[in-house]
């Protein structure tokens, strides 16, 4: 292993914020930014050694080899992160236009809202799975969280807490039960996890997630972060008293002054029940 990425792995090591999967990720990145900036003449290059023309050199690569803005702005998050650790937080400009990174356009051209029937629920013989993917359906956990979710400390009666380790950027977050479906889904988990998570004791959460990619593959449902979509959707509903845009409701220029009050507090509730924290992002999920 050469020096710069041995140094970076023990980084990566010594500064394990975020969940299991962020980590995993960053330890991907940073091993490729090490190899990268070796093809790239930085033989030499040591853990605190880098300059912002490292940085230009990278997204120069990137961009000569086609990667798309969304790939390069991942990528400079991790980035980012290797210049915090060493203590260089205003190496990397914050804003990406500094950069010459463009602007993606997130916002998809129609719903991307999913609900899975009884019928094909029923399909999924695995219990564990089903679960995790009615939580995913009811509550709009990611993937991983609806894994790696514990009923016994999870069920705050009124609602659900998540833990830190369980999300996505190790943010915990509480989402209310108000449905009787929620509430017996919850019921449902406790007789079948107990004192456990959604993944059973003999499997680890990549071979679980392997085998759960497999059964999604084998019944044609492939990826389901529609449910997400259909959640936040479904509570915009509940909370504002009329449809989003993506489900056939009124835009928001056509809202009344009362109306978009509601509309931009339902938004950042439904963003903060979904892990974002971000009103822009339920442009996404519910349109604009």
């Amino acid at each position: 292993m050469k020096h710069l990425e041995y140094q970076l792995k023990q980084l990566a090591y010594h500064n394990r914020d975020g969940s299991f999967s962020t980590q995993a990720h960053r330890k991907k990145y940073l091993k490729r930014f090490a190899r990268e900036l070796r093809m790239l003449g930085y033989n030499q290059m040591q853990v605190r050694s880098l300059k912002l023309k490292h940085v230009h050199a990278l997204i120069n690569h990137w961009q000569r080899i086609g990667c798309s803005i969304g790939a390069q702005k991942n990528a400079l998050a991790h980035l980012r992160w290797w210049a915090r650790k060493i203590g260089k937080d205003e190496l990397i400009p914050k804003s990406n236009n500094e950069l010459l990174i463009g602007k993606r356009n997130l916002i998809p051209e129609e719903s991307k809202a999913q609900c899975l029937t009884r019928s094909q629920l029923k399909q999924i013989s695995n219990e564990y799975m089903r679960l995790s993917i009615e939580l995913q359906q009811e509550f709009g956990l990611r993937q991983e969280e609806s894994f790696k979710f514990r009923p016994t400390y999870a069920d705050r009666g009124s609602y659900i807490e998540l833990k830190g380790s369980w999300t996505k950027g190790g943010r915990k977050r509480s989402i209310p039960i108000v449905s009787f479906e929620q509430r017996d889904l919850i019921d449902r988990i406790h007789a079948v996890a107990g004192q456990g998570s959604l993944i059973p004791a003999e499997y680890s959460l990549k071979n679980w997630r392997g085998k759960y990619i497999r059964l999604l593959s084998n019944l044609g449902l492939k990826k389901l972060h529609g449910l997400r979509h259909g959640y936040a959707q479904r509570r915009y509903r509940d909370l504002t008293g009329f449809e989003s845009v993506f489900a056939g409701g009124p835009r928001r220029t056509a809202l009344e002054s009362d109306q978009r009050v509601i509309d931009s507090q339902a938004r950042l509730q439904v963003s903060k029940e979904l892990g974002h924290n971000r009103i822009e992002i339920t442009d996404v999920y519910l349109g604009r």
